[in-house]
């Protein structure tokens, strides 16, 4: 069999020299074989025919009607599925290697009498017209934070006619994390498309009938894009396929990311902003062969406008007695002396900034979903004070800062008994606040790897913290009342 190169220059030969031999010779093939061709006049493909007879016998003849049957019923069924019913149902009548002659068959009976399937539908993009923004999660690369499990989302844009895209962390599909990624990518580009499509998260979106066939936008949602001048747009309610180029990018940047951290040699960062420089390297030497479309795009698209939204939401709320403040489901502690006080939240995305008045008291991280976040330096104090709350503590865990700390409860419960325990650990812990969790954290480990006991004193001798022992003031006796006693006195 010769291709359609060779093809091509035995025939251009043959017509300029008509000798067989010499036109074979050029075309790399034996004589006999260039005689053929020139003979029949046809290529490889044309003469190539479909074969249409059996070279053995058809081991599913006497079930086909069966299958057919099957198929019809429910034309979703795979051919493993049915082979193993016929094998079930028939013993020892089929083998396995039969397996690929009923994929085969299958595949026919679907091609020749299967049902409709969804298509494709081409789209016409036109420069700077439409963005498109999703979150996808990145938990699968396994990256990692000074060895611990980041897990995060990215909030991703791209623009469909250039393919250019940007992405920033996210923590969740909150509408901090969409003004944080919408922004980012604008101002980075210096400019902003005429429409922002999402899907129909409850971050843009909102149901109006029971149904949820039908949804509005939200109202910050809509404000925060009419100061960029962009019209909004969502996809209908089950139509991923309409957010197809943001959805099909979603995959090539997680391919990519995947790819670099391999050159890279580790998963592992330092930090989560190294984490965001490495993620921002990936995308711009992406975007750099996208540059030529992404100039149509930046001619076709608005100016930005001079302010920048601010990239939080504020809230006030009022102290509880517990030393703690509510945002979006986890309750968050705060020094105890703000206890009752009126402060003001600026919730970003990973953070939360708290004021009292116009005093930065402190900075919170943001906890993703429900519960306590609890410093066990704001409640420590009264903890000590009041020892038998830390047995039936609701966020008791969270007292724990790292596992030399477990295992020196685990011990001290061993030793003294549940109370004393308490008391002990909530006075280590103590000077954990006092004197830096790492020191702290290295003695103990210091202390059980040697396998000795934990207790406080022991704790405050390895910070050379002086011991105080207590004063007895007791005056000498006087004899007096024993000379009374020998002389009959009462």
């Amino acid at each position: 069999m010769i291709n359609e190169t060779q093809y091509r220059k035995l025939i251009e030969v043959f017509n300029k020299s008509g000798e067989i031999s010499m036109s074979s010779l050029k075309a790399g093939i034996d004589r006999k074989t260039g005689a053929k061709y020139i003979k029949y006049g046809m290529g490889p493909l044309e003469g190539r025919m479909a074969r249409r007879w059996r070279t053995r016998p058809d081991p599913f003849a006497d079930v086909a009607v069966e299958i057919d049957e099957m198929l019809g019923n429910a034309d979703s069924l795979e051919p493993l599925t049915i082979f193993m019913h016929l094998q079930g149902k028939y013993p020892g009548k089929f083998h396995d290697g039969q397996l690929r002659t009923l994929e085969r068959r299958v595949r026919e009976w679907k091609a020749e009498r299967g049902k409709a399937r969804i298509v494709s539908i081409p789209q016409v993009h036109l420069p700077g017209k439409l963005m498109e923004l999703d979150w996808t999660s990145m938990n699968a690369l396994a990256v990692t934070v000074c060895g611990v499990h980041f897990k995060h989302l990215l909030c991703h844009c791209i623009l469909t006619y250039s393919n250019w895209e940007w992405a920033e962390i996210a923590h969740s599909e909150s509408f901090s994390s969409l003004k944080k990624g919408f922004q980012s990518a604008v101002f980075r580009l210096g400019a902003v498309p005429e429409i922002l499509q999402t899907d129909n998260s409850s971050t843009a979106t909102h149901q109006i009938r029971r149904d949820g066939r039908e949804r509005a936008f939200n109202y910050d949602y809509t404000t925060f894009l009419e100061h960029y001048g962009v019209m909004p747009r969502s996809i209908n309610v089950n139509s991923p396929d309409e957010n197809g180029d943001i959805e099909s990018a979603n995959g090539h940047l997680k391919r990519r990311m995947d790819q670099h951290l391999l050159l890279r040699g580790s998963r592992d960062f330092q930090s989560v902003d190294e984490y965001g420089v490495f993620l921002a390297e990936v995308l711009e030497q992406a975007n750099r062969n996208r540059m030529g479309k992404v100039r149509e795009e930046l001619d076709a698209m608005r100016e930005l406008p001079e302010v920048r939204l601010p990239e939080y939401t504020e809230e006030e709320k009022t102290v509880s007695a517990f030393g703690t403040v509510r945002v979006k489901k986890v309750a968050y502690s705060v020094p105890s002396r703000l206890k009752g006080y009126r402060v003001r939240l600026r919730i970003y995305e990973d953070r939360i900034e708290m004021f009292a008045g116009q005093q930065h008291i402190e900075t919170l991280s943001r906890k993703p979903g429900l519960g306590y976040s609890i410093n066990y330096g704001h409640v420590i104090e009264s903890l000590r004070r009041k020892p038998g709350a830390f047995a039936n503590c609701r966020y008791k865990d969270q007292l724990f800062p790292g596992e030399s700390f477990s295992r020196a409860y685990e011990q001290l419960l061993g030793k003294k008994g549940e109370r004393l325990a308490d008391r002990e650990y909530l006075e280590i812990l103590g000077l954990a606040v006092s004197n830096g969790e790492g020191k702290v954290s290295d003695i103990l480990s210091n202390i059980l790897g040697s396998g000795g006991n934990i207790s406080t004193d022991t704790v405050k001798l390895k910070l050379n913290i002086p011991m105080r022992l207590p004063e007895i003031n007791r005056d000498a006796p006087t004899l007096f009342p024993y000379d009374s006693l020998l002389c009959g006195g009462v």
